[in-house]
């Protein structure tokens, strides 16, 4: 069938996939976060060897650092002895990797090198239990990394971003400042919500008054959507809106960037996380840098309610499937494509 014909078809995803089938929690979390490229920070957050960055991907810790030559490592956050932690939460430097737990010392590429007070264990040898490693990347100044060590190179996976943003300068943009959201809802609730215009009119009376969202369009690409809305008089809100799956939103402007992270917790639970970006970051600017993030983050504010309020109801057993709007609801229907066909290849 074509789009427009399966689209006149499309059946929501079953409201077991929203938290209450905890195995399609687990099957999410290894074929779907754990063979796509995410992002996970800034190359400017790790300026010199030491440099380092920890997160959490769909309940797996990882961490990036610069090594003493200057290359990133990406590696999962997990001693080989006992699976203790190698690095507490957030960012810092450090000259050596020495496990939080026992103390084994790994070097910035991740080999195993002391083992204080082990003991002589029989055919043990250190060069078998070095660090899990992952693939790590840059694209324009932000950092990728792949749990699969079988993943296409990330220069490849981002070739049609790379296209649809080459006209605007995200390098010489500035970061501002980091927001986060901790939502009662599953990671694929928000991307539903984030998905479609349909919702504005009912949910955002802010954005409404800006943009005409009866004329509110997703674009299906390659593994992203673009989303387009005409502005009314006076609004600003020209430039890019792009969504790449499973879980990125980059939002583009004349004036700066927001880059949104749809961070699964768990079943239920979803982190959401925004970086703002702006040509001039200057004092001059604040007053409009302020007035942008909160204009933002009030949309978030509102979408926080609803998808917590959706959540809710799929939670109690009584909706089981919907149907999709041909008419508005194609970037919910390409997500859901995608989810299906991933879980699906598994």
């Amino acid at each position: 069938m074509s789009v427009i014909e399966e689209l006149a078809h499309a059946v929501t995803l079953p409201a077991s996939w929203y938290g209450a089938d905890p195995g399609i929690w687990e099957h999410e979390r290894r074929t779907i976060f754990g063979r796509e490229w995410l992002l996970i920070g800034r190359e400017a957050e790790l300026p010199e060897p030491g440099s380092y960055l920890t997160e959490t991907i769909a309940g797996s810790p990882i961490f990036v650092i610069r090594d003493r030559e200057g290359e990133l490592r990406a590696f999962h956050n997990v001693c080989r002895h006992r699976a203790g932690p190698i690095l507490w939460d957030g960012r810092g430097k450090c000259d050596i990797l020495r496990c939080r737990y026992h103390g084994w010392v790994y070097d910035t590429k991740g080999a195993l090198r002391r083992t204080p007070e082990f003991g002589e264990a029989a055919e043990f040898d250190k060069q078998d239990f070095g660090l899990f490693p992952l693939q790590v990347g840059i694209w324009r100044g932000l950092i990728f990394v792949n749990l699969s060590a079988d993943a296409e190179p990330l220069d490849q996976a981002m070739l049609a971003l790379t296209e649809e943003t080459a006209a605007f300068p995200i390098e010489s943009y500035h970061f501002h400042s980091r927001a986060e959201h901790e939502i009662a809802c599953n990671w694929k609730t928000y991307v539903d919500n984030y998905a479609e215009g349909y919702h504005v009119q009912a949910m955002h009376p802010g954005l409404d008054r800006e943009i005409d969202p009866k004329q509110y369009q997703v674009v299906l690409k390659d593994r992203h959507t673009v989303h387009q809305a005409p502005q009314r008089d006076g609004a600003n809100y020209s430039g890019l809106w792009l969504w790449r799956f499973p879980n990125l939103a980059i939002n583009i402007y004349p004036t700066g960037m927001n880059i949104e992270r749809m961070m699964p917790m768990g079943p239920n639970r979803t982190k959401l996380v925004y970086s703002f970006f702006f040509q001039d970051v200057s004092p001059a600017a604040e007053t409009k840098i302020a007035a942008a993030i909160g204009a933002s983050l009030e949309v978030t504010k509102e979408d926080v309610q609803i998808c917590e309020a959706v959540q809710r109801n799929l939670d109690t057993g009584l909706y089981e499937t919907g149907r999709l709007s041909p008419r508005h609801e194609n970037g919910v229907w390409y997500f859901q494509k995608l989810v299906r066909e991933a879980l699906a290849a598994a």
